[in-house]
């Protein structure tokens, strides 16, 4: 999905009363905390732009991004939510818009100031990185440790109810076997994204990686070299390019 698909599918959204689409130029009136329904968005935008990357670099965008991949929310709420001043949080999705990452959904006139109420432009964002890039070898690693660091935050409250399940399996595969469950992750994955929101329910994160183990745990000790290697060895696909999706 291009990046021009992926504002026009969003400047197509529906939006409440009291707020217009963003791009029309008139605003509605109402209550800032009153909810803005989330519009339909495009399952997948690929990230690919030096812009786009630098962007995805800075955490706190990456939890500004969290927050409104499910509810659109302007710069007041999500500094609350944050912690962090309001001013920040404009700077932040400034670059983000600039990015095509986020974009105004709605705006509304909060005691004569008008605010503005910010959603991402896709669902799920896709990395698809050339593989000389140098960041690209280290995307899955970032999506593990983001989730990691996610659902460390969460046990502070709950403790072992904030993980409903996991595990950490490792099994000998052929290439073939291998793509089958590739094949079955992204589907889950695609599954989950394509979820409608639901008004009444709590955000769940899914953090999964079909990867190649460690040299230590290969016969002999040895990792292939490169992608067509690894795929004769069952680690991978054999591609030009790493491929990542983040469901954030």
């Amino acid at each position: 999905m291009t990046l021009s698909h992926a504002r026009h599918y969003a400047d197509q959204s529906s939006v409440p009363d009291g707020a217009v689409p963003g791009n029309t130029g008139r605003e509605g009136t109402g209550r800032e905390d009153a909810p803005v329904p989330m519009p339909e968005l495009p399952l997948r935008l690929t990230v690919s732009t030096p812009r786009q990357l630098k962007a995805f670099g800075d955490p706190t965008r990456v939890r500004i991004l969290n927050i409104i991949q499910n509810q659109p929310a302007t710069a007041k709420q999500i500094a609350d939510r944050l912690g962090i001043p309001p001013g920040t949080i404009g700077h932040h999705l400034g670059v983000l818009e600039r990015a095509g990452l986020a974009r105004v959904t709605a705006r509304r006139v909060v005691r004569g100031i008008v605010a503005k109420y910010y959603t991402r432009t896709a669902r799920i964002f896709t990395f698809d990185l050339p593989r000389d890039s140098g960041g690209s070898k280290t995307v899955s690693v970032d999506f593990l440790g983001q989730g990691r660091d996610e659902l460390a935050e969460a046990a502070v409250v709950l403790g072992d109810r904030a993980s409903l399940t996991g595990g950490l399996p490792h099994a000998r595969l052929s290439p073939e076997r291998m793509e089958v469950y590739r094949e079955r992750l992204m589907a889950l994955i695609d599954d989950l994204v394509a979820e409608p929101p639901d008004p009444e329910g709590q955000v769940y994160g899914l953090c999964g990686v079909l990867y190649l183990a460690p040299a230590y745990m290969q016969t002999g000790g040895k990792m292939p070299n490169d992608a067509s290697e690894a795929r004769a060895d069952g680690g991978g696909p054999e591609r030009g390019a790493p491929t990542a999706e983040a469901g954030r």
